[in-house]
């Protein structure tokens, strides 16, 4: 599994060598202007990213996004910890939350070095919620998304609660790339040996 969550720099590389550009291309990368990331920007987590694109991303780097399962370990470890740097609930090890009516952008992935897991991954909990795996039934299509964001909605009941521990995750509704991409979810990807 990657040390990080794609980046913004990541996945400009990535357009610029692939060209890729989705079909359905509302609210993608929706706070880029002019095809570029906002400066200052190059080491926070992409966002604004559906699950087809975070897959366009991880085909064209030889890789894919991890099941949910595989995310999972390589925050928890084998021991059943609450949080990726143990038991106990440190507001040291993650960004602070944004309860704010205008959200901030995340934070730099590598901003919280101490929050890392048993395995040395960072940013498992508390930037930007994660894609993982996805589900479809006769009825619905949801992703799974792990992580917990740092968004904090304080007006709407029916907005994900806050979900940094490791037991927890977000069960989230797909209707289609430009209504599923959202500020508050970016990736990262495994690749199989």
């Amino acid at each position: 599994i990657d040390r990080y969550p794609v980046t913004n720099e990541q996945f400009k590389k990535f357009l610029d060598a692939s060209g890729y550009h989705p079909r359905d291309d509302y609210n993608f990368l929706k706070d880029w202007k002019n095809g570029n990331y906002p400066e200052g920007w190059d080491n926070k987590p992409v966002t604004w990213v559906s699950l087809e694109d975070a897959r366009a991303y991880a085909h064209w780097a030889g890789k894919r996004l991890p099941h949910e399962w595989e995310w999972q370990y390589a925050a928890q470890g084998s021991d059943g910890r609450l949080y990726p740097w143990g038991n106990e609930w440190n507001d040291n090890d993650v960004p602070p939350p944004d309860e704010s009516r205008t959200m901030r952008p995340p934070t730099d992935v590598n901003a919280f070095p101490q929050g890392a897991s048993p395995f040395g991954v960072i940013d498992m909990a508390g930037n930007v919620w994660q894609w993982t795996d996805e589900y479809i039934d006769d009825h619905t299509r949801n992703a799974v998304l792990k992580g917990g964001g740092y968004y904090r909605s304080t007006t709407s009941k029916w907005y994900f609660p806050r979900a940094y521990e490791l037991n927890k995750y977000g069960k989230y509704l797909l209707m289609a790339p430009g209504i599923d991409r959202s500020a508050t979810i970016g990736f990262r990807c495994v690749m199989d040996r």
